[in-house]
């Protein structure tokens, strides 16, 4: 019964914190802190968990050093981070180190088959394709939204094998930004149907009012994200899309290739650029990927991203067809 209370995020004692937007708002990690000053309700220990608390940004972070620096004994905070280069040098002294080696493929892919009810092949491309990433690899065979975007960006990187066209870089940007708004779109009614519910529950109370503002503004932060993500996430199946085309350039086994289910595509359009060009669009793309990350625009990024083949192409001396 703990367990289910903890897994739905209704137990008293534990508190899992996720970013709101690409970071975390101050005021959040201020009422963690607060929440840290209090005695446990039900059991000996609170537990704070911050996931992903390399994107907070470093105001935040101070805010947060101050609980760090003189803990409550009766609090246990666990700090979630995939990097460690974002995150305060004073925060991390402060903390018990633990690293997680990767899954082996194989292993993954028993993980996969065991949540997504998925056969073993279907599991087998999904981690393969993931990279070994059990979430993102489950959200391949489970989400259509997210095999979608993944062929999308795969689809992309092979028109690069093509004479670049400016015209065909904007349609595919925009089927981005048409995934990313319709990703919004759900993000948007689940906090609807949220709002509703604490409507419900609190009806006019006092007190109520200012609840419904916080849940909006999470909401708003979240939507925002939600869309956002797409954006981040489909530069970074592009720019792994480039290394594949790069590794078969260079030579590489099939083995090596993250997409196995398209190798049939990959492998001749490696051969229609040099090892060279494509690591510089592997590059364009991961620079795409930061670049949002530290708000700059999700739209205008892909854009660019898309339309870098045509500017290889002048360096190489590929002709590029002109519109009239």
């Amino acid at each position: 019964a703990i367990c289910s209370r903890v897994l739905r995020g209704i137990h008293p004692d534990v508190l899992a914190l996720e970013p709101e937007g690409y970071t975390y708002p101050i005021e959040t990690i201020r009422e963690a802190v607060a929440t840290a000053a209090l005695t446990p309700m039900e059991g000996d220990r609170r537990l704070i968990i911050v996931n992903e608390a390399d994107r907070i940004i470093e105001r935040s972070q101070n805010a947060l050093l101050k609980a760090l620096e003189e803990p409550n004994p009766s609090v246990t905070w666990v700090l979630v981070a995939s990097v460690l280069a974002p995150v305060l040098p004073t925060i991390v002294s402060r903390c018990q180190l633990v690293e997680f080696a990767a899954l082996a493929e194989a292993d993954a892919v028993k993980v996969v088959q065991a949540r997504s009810f998925q056969p073993e092949s279907a599991a087998a491309i999904a981690v393969r394709a993931a990279r070994g990433e059990v979430d993102r690899a489950v959200a391949l065979v489970d989400d259509p939204s997210a095999a979608e975007l993944r062929s999308l960006a795969i689809d992309a990187a092979l028109e690069a094998a093509n004479p670049p066209d400016g015209r065909r870089a904007l349609a595919l940007a925009a089927r981005v930004a048409a995934a990313a708004q319709a990703a919004r779109q759900v993000r948007e009614a689940a906090a609807a149907a949220e709002l509703a519910a604490l409507e419900e529950a609190l009806g006019t109370a006092r007190g109520s009012g200012a609840a419904r503002r916080r849940l909006g503004d999470r909401a708003k932060r979240a939507a925002r994200r939600a869309e956002t993500d797409v954006s981040i996430e489909f530069c970074r199946w592009l720019a792994q899309t480039y290394r594949d085309l790069a590794a078969l350039a260079a030579g590489a086994p099939e083995d090596t290739v993250t997409a196995p289910d398209r190798f049939a595509e990959l492998a001749p359009a490696a051969r229609t650029r040099p090892l060279t060009a494509w690591l510089q669009l592997a590059g364009e793309a991961m620079a795409a990927q930061d670049a949002i990350r530290t708000n700059a625009s999700p739209t205008l990024s892909v854009e660019s991203v898309l339309l870098a083949p045509l500017a290889l192409a002048g360096q190489l001396g590929v002709p590029v067809p002109v519109s009239h």
